[in-house]
């Protein structure tokens, strides 16, 4: 019995210099650079095919606002980088950048980056409210079908919003090729761009692939000059060209003349669609316009190729008038839905010109 009660006291006592250890053992210091890094969820997730895994607050916002279909595969670890906002832990994905924001609460801690307003940096005159399209008045531009309802889409998921996924649109319809020589539809974003393939699936471009590449391209060095301060010269006055102004034509319709949803006059070759969206029993009227050196160009010979997939099916030629514009009519009913790509190319005075533009047949 003695013995007994001898090792009961031994372990009694072991448990509670134990215990009294545990609980008073020292916190290891903490890194003020950890608040500046996403906090670390149960496992990462990583790809066998990049070797890069998503770990902590950017996992999550990945998986809850589309995942691999939004933005891809990630193609960087996480690094710290230099934006225009400031230094943030960021990582890119194929698609976009995520950015880590510690400042803001857990809702806002993940931000895209305005990859889109990085990469593209072309100022286009502002549009005019269509009808059946979102128009946006702080840029000035449409978004039109299929992109309204991709961009509107997103802001019904349980994750972040439409402007914080795509931005902003910050051009209009743009027309174009893939890098296999394909027709294509597309429009930027701040955050992005938007594409429309033969398929007529629309996708997100690889803005954040194309920011990469552009960043590791090798930048020239410039070379050192001397300055010379020239002998000033007398100021001649500027002549200001004449602008050239659309002339009202007939077309087939008489109330869907080419002044219709036309754009400014420029330099060079423009085309457009009197109805940017069309339906049977209506025909889409394609205008085009040329102008050469300030002054219409007349007369210019016109023809229009309609891409129907890969097939490229051209149309009946036409010579502008005087005020350098013509139009071809697209009966709409022997065209298939979606977007029909429209490629322009006019001769005149031994040059070509060659110009995109699109309707949405729907």
């Amino acid at each position: 019995m003695h013995r007994w009660r001898l090792a009961f006291g031994l372990g009694l006592i072991l448990i509670c210099v134990s215990w009294a250890s545990w609980r008073w053992q020292p916190v290891a210091a903490q890194n003020p650079e950890d608040d500046d890094q996403p906090p670390a969820v149960e496992q990462p997730l990583c790809f066998s095919s990049t070797g890069l895994c998503i770990n902590g607050a950017f996992r999550r916002y990945w998986e809850t606002n589309g995942g691999l279909s939004q933005f891809g595969y990630p193609i960087t670890a996480e690094i710290r980088e230099t934006t225009s906002n400031g230094i943030f832990t960021v990582q890119y994905f194929e698609r976009a950048r995520f950015e880590y924001h510690p400042e803001h609460s857990r809702q806002f801690e993940v931000q895209l980056g305005r990859l889109g307003a990085e990469l593209y940096r072309i100022a286009h005159e502002r549009e005019t409210a269509r009808a059946g399209c979102r128009y946006f008045e702080r840029t000035g531009f449409n978004v039109c079908e299929p992109f309204r309802t991709k961009w509107e889409t997103v802001g019904t998921t349980p994750g972040a919003t439409s402007l914080e996924i795509y931005g902003l649109p910050i051009s209009p319809l743009l027309v174009g090729r893939d890098p296999a020589g394909n027709p294509i539809s597309f429009q930027w974003f701040e955050r992005g761009r938007m594409e429309l393939h033969q398929s007529n699936l629309v996708v997100l471009g690889l803005v954040g692939v194309e920011y990469r590449q552009r960043e590791q391209e090798p930048r020239p060095t410039p070379t050192p000059t001397i300055p010379v301060v020239p002998t000033p010269a007398p100021i001649e006055p500027t002549a200001i060209p004449t602008a050239v102004l659309p002339i009202p034509i007939n077309v087939p319709f008489p109330d869907r003349p080419c002044h219709i949803n036309v754009p400014a006059p420029i330099e060079g070759l423009q085309a457009w669609a009197t109805l940017p969206v069309v339906s049977p029993p209506e025909d889409e009227v394609i205008c085009v316009r040329l102008i050469v050196n300030g002054e219409a160009a007349h007369p210019a010979f016109v023809n229009i190729y309609r891409y129907i997939g890969s097939e490229r099916i051209p149309g009946t030629g036409h010579t502008t008038g005087l005020d350098g514009t013509a139009s071809f009519v697209f009966h709409v009913r022997d065209l298939p839905i979606g977007t029909i790509p429209v490629e322009v190319v006019a001769t005149f005075e031994g040059r070509e010109y060659r110009t995109w533009t699109s309707f949405i047949h729907r």
